[in-house]
């Protein structure tokens, strides 16, 4: 692995580390500070709305100016949201917060890809992908636990103060590793050209694809996990951070095997089809929970090789590979961020047991989608 490559992976999984132990942290406050579920779907929304507004636009700019500006940006917005959170109890500066975590990941994955792109060069960027993303997933799983035991020893607000000195020395990285120039970020017709310019309908084959296995891990680590666990099950901070903990260091492990092993689509498929029973059983079990996690976790890793396939189909070789892959994830930002406004009230009616059972169906149809689709890459024309 290059130089560039291996500086790359550090600040990765420093974003990585500090954003999920961003997303233990938020939701097991907002309980304690007394905010009820539904409410805190619409507060947590508030990041996948953010990352689906700018994230586009931060892309098109990073293929005109590069990637120190909105690297930049990605601190300062971290910066911001751990203040607010150190500093406010009102819902409303949480939700600014949330938004602003949002700016953080749109920025962060506006130019993460197109990093290793260029420093990895054209040869095997699927796996480049597919591997950075099981390291990442690694550093994640680690922020979950670590934040578990901090908050053993400290408040709350001590343990942001902590975020708030990593997120500095994220900063302090970037303005290290990042060499090229610093640009204002540019306005003109050919940034919106980039953006909306008419695409394949293979292209939108593959977005609805990437969403369908996306959206999963996602909304469960960020919000209905924690809260099921807290809220349902009574598990305290170091036990709900230790399963969530679990659950993404297990994405990371199979992520690494599946590569490292390049398993086949069979093997993988069958893997994310042991998850389909294990999210109906999950709400099922009690606290017998660490079972059906792990099956979880599992598919989820071994899936993301697939999808990383599905995104350099779309990108490798593209002249603006960073708006390319945003508009790719808009369909799954949008989907996220409609499951978390609606999902907290749909939780609070009709509990956790319908939104599990809504996942395996979720998972079950990627599945199928799969199939197709690697079956015969030239569909769908």
């Amino acid at each position: 692995m290059r130089a560039t490559l291996k500086k790359l992976l550090l600040l990765d999984m420093l974003y990585a580390f500090i954003s999920a132990a961003l997303a233990v942290m938020v939701p097991l406050y907002l309980v304690d500070l007394g905010i009820d579920i539904a409410a805190i779907g619409f507060i947590i929304a508030g990041m996948p709305l953010a990352i689906m507004i700018s994230r586009i636009f931060f892309s098109s700019a990073a293929d005109q100016i590069g990637t120190k500006s909105i690297e930049i940006l990605e601190s300062l917005a971290t910066l911001f949201a751990i203040a607010i959170y150190a500093l406010s109890r009102s819902a409303q500066a949480f939700a600014v917060a949330q938004f602003s975590e949002g700016v953080r990941d749109a920025s962060f994955w506006a130019t993460a890809r197109v990093d290793v792109i260029h420093a990895a060069g054209k040869r095997h960027i699927d796996r480049a992908f597919a591997y950075l993303v099981g390291l990442r997933q690694l550093a994640d799983g680690i922020g979950r636990v670590s934040v578990g035991v901090i908050l053993l020893f400290f408040s709350f607000k001590m343990s942001f103060v902590f975020l708030f000195f990593l997120s500095l020395v994220m900063l302090v990285l970037i303005l290290t590793i990042n060499k090229n120039p610093f640009h204002r970020f540019p306005v003109s017709r050919l940034v919106v050209k980039r953006i909306f310019h008419r695409r394949p309908r293979h292209f939108w084959h593959h977005a609805f694809g990437v969403a369908l296995h996306k959206v999963t891990p996602y909304v469960l680590l960020f919000f209905f996990l924690p809260l099921y666990l807290y809220t349902q099950l009574g598990f305290d901070y170091y036990a709900t951070a230790s399963v969530l903990a679990v659950f993404s260091l297990m994405i990371a492990v199979s992520n690494l095997l599946a590569v490292r092993m390049n398993l086949s689509m069979h093997a993988i498929l069958f893997l994310l089809f042991l998850s389909v029973p294990a999210l109906i059983l999950l709400p099922l079990m009690g606290d017998e929970v660490l079972l059906p996690v792990i099956m979880i976790s599992v598919g989820s890793g071994a899936g993301n090789l697939l999808t990383e396939k599905l995104i350099c189909r779309e990108t490798s070789g593209k002249k603006n590979p960073s708006t390319e892959i945003s508009v790719l994830y808009f369909p799954a930002m949008l989907i996220q961020f409609l499951i978390m406004a609606i999902g907290g009230v749909f939780v609070s009616v009709f509990g956790f047991v319908p939104v599990f059972s809504f996942f395996a169906f979720v998972t079950l149809y990627y599945i199928l989608y799969a199939q197709e689709v690697f079956r015969d890459p030239k569909k769908p024309k």
